[in-house]
Order: C-alpha cells, then structure tokens, then sequence
C-alpha cells in the first residue's frame, strides 16, 4: 500500500484509508531513478536494471550496473553496492590492458547488527555463489566491535580524506 498523504497524526492510503499513528516511521518506495527508465536500461520506474549475474554487465555492451539499480539478486545495501563495484572496477581495467577478466560477483556481504550496551555482532551472507543464499550469525563480541569502528572510519577516509 503507498502512502498518498500525511497530515498530523493521520495517514492516507492510496486505496483512501486513513490510518491514525502516534509516531510514524515510513520507508519510501524503492526504485530506479527515472533517468534509467528513460535510458531504457530499466522498463519502468519498479524494474531493475537487468543484469549477467557474474560480471554485472547490462545487455548494453560495455555498460554495467552496480548497486540500487541492479537486478542481481542482492539487498540495496552498499555493502553490496561496493562489492559490485570492486568486480566492474577490474573487469574495465582487465578490458583496457588486455589482462585477466576478475572471478564472478558472488554477492556476497556483511551487516553489523548493534545490540547496545557496546555489544556488536555480525551477519555475513552469499546470496550468489551457491545454489541458495546462505549466512551466519557472528555473536557479539569486543573484536566485532572494533571491527565495526575500523569498517566505519576507513570507508569515510577512503571516500572523504583521512580528515573526514
């Protein structure tokens, strides 16, 4: 169900219902920006961008999709985005200087789960290396922690400088 309007403490629906709420937490509708439907890469704004699962590359020779776009099969999540992106990165680079082509995308990633009280764990899951997804719980622990403030730090100093 969309969401059609919001006013205070009341919600409409896009059948006409109205739903009061005490503290409202929405997440908006998920989909290509129109420029990629218009590009003609996706079919309509609720589509993905379809993809080879390996190399990600779209049936447009040379061009590929990484991350919110993509129909791989993974979750909207950059970790997955990066992961693509790393895979591509090596596939234009092996194109360019003729060398090896990089191994398959294998979709596969971790997720911090915080419980509190300076307690982290875990999730690592590959949703495509193998004939299903699969994932394991890591419990939480004082190096998932540590883990976690090092995955956080050196991502902003890889994107934003060592300053950021």
């Amino acid at each position: 169900m969309l969401l059609a309007a919001i006013t205070k403490r009341v919600t409409r629906l896009s059948d006409g219902r109205e739903l009061p709420y005490d503290l409202f937490l929405g997440v908006p509708v998920h989909r290509v920006p129109q420029v990629v439907v218009e590009s003609g890469l996706a079919a309509h704004p609720h589509d993905w961008v379809p993809v080879n699962k390996q190399t990600l590359e779209t049936r447009s020779p040379d061009v590929y999709a990484v991350g919110d776009v993509n129909g791989v099969g993974t979750p909207k999540a950059g970790v997955f985005a990066e992961g693509a992106a790393r895979i591509v990165a090596q596939a234009i680079l092996a194109r360019l200087e003729r060398g090896e082509a990089p191994g398959a995308y294998q979709g596969q990633g971790s997720c911090y789960v915080e419980f509190g009280h300076d307690e982290v764990g875990r999730v690592d899951v590959d949703f495509l290396s193998g004939p299903k997804p699969t994932g394991t719980f890591q419990a939480p622990s004082a190096a998932l922690v540590a883990e976690k403030k090092l995955f956080g730090s050196s991502r902003r100093a890889r994107w934003f400088g060592s300053k950021a």
